[in-house]
Parts: C-alpha cells; sequence; structure tokens
C-alpha cells in the first residue's frame, strides 16, 4: 500500500531482508550494495554490486495520481507528466542502478514496470 508507506517507502515490507532486500544506502559503493533480499549480493552489467542510495522524493500518492489522470485528458498531455511522476519518482527514490540507464539490473525494476 503506497498510501501507507509514504515519505517511508524504504521501510516498506518491499524492501525487507525476506523480499527485495535493502542497503545501508549511505554513500557510494560498496556501502550501498543490496546485502539482503532475492538480489543480495547480485552483480550489475556494470561490475559493481547491484546499488540503492535513497533519494529524492518519495513516490506519487492517490490524490496526486487521481489529478494526473484527470486534468490531463489529450494523451499527449498525459504521458510526459506519467513519465515525470509518477513513473519516474521510483528510480530516483531507489536510486543505485534504478536511477540510471542499468535500471534492468535491480529486480525491482520488473516490478515497477
Amino acid at each position: 500500500d503506497w498510501e501507507r508507506d509514504d515519505a517511508e517507502e524504504r521501510f516498506s515490507t518491499t524492501f525487507r531482508a525476506k523480499t527485495f532486500g535493502t542497503s545501508s544506502g549511505v554513500g557510494s559503493l560498496p556501502d550501498s550494495c543490496v546485502t539482503e533480499g532475492v538480489a543480495a549480493g547480485w552483480t550489475a552489467s556494470d561490475g559493481d554490486c547491484l546499488s540503492r542510495n535513497w533519494g529524492g522524493a518519495g513516490f506519487a500518492g492517490a490524490m496526486e495520481i487521481s489529478a494526473i489522470i484527470t486534468s490531463n485528458a489529450a494523451f499527449r498531455n498525459f504521458r510526459p507528466v506519467l513519465e515525470g511522476n509518477p513513473h519516474a519518482a521510483p528510480h530516483i527514490y531507489v536510486s543505485g542502478h534504478m536511477g540510471s540507464y542499468l535500471s534492468p539490473d535491480d529486480p525491482l525494476f520488473f516490478v515497477h514496470h
């Protein structure tokens, strides 16, 4: 429930040892390496450990998504807004590999998409 986790996404059940895991997220490699969960110890395609750095704004809430939908009747207006937020927010928030062109290296990419 993304509304319940608003502004605390890093601590949601998604990022626990029994699910997608987490990292300390405090700085650069190796401190940001994923150390728990299904992605623990993964090596990304750049040869580094899979990393998450936690930054940026949290995810869009239901009211924000509703406003995006109702205020953009034409697809040409809707799509760019949708790509900015809510789509980009998880990439930016999780950061590390998710915030780069290597985002498909993180299994969260596929859950998100």
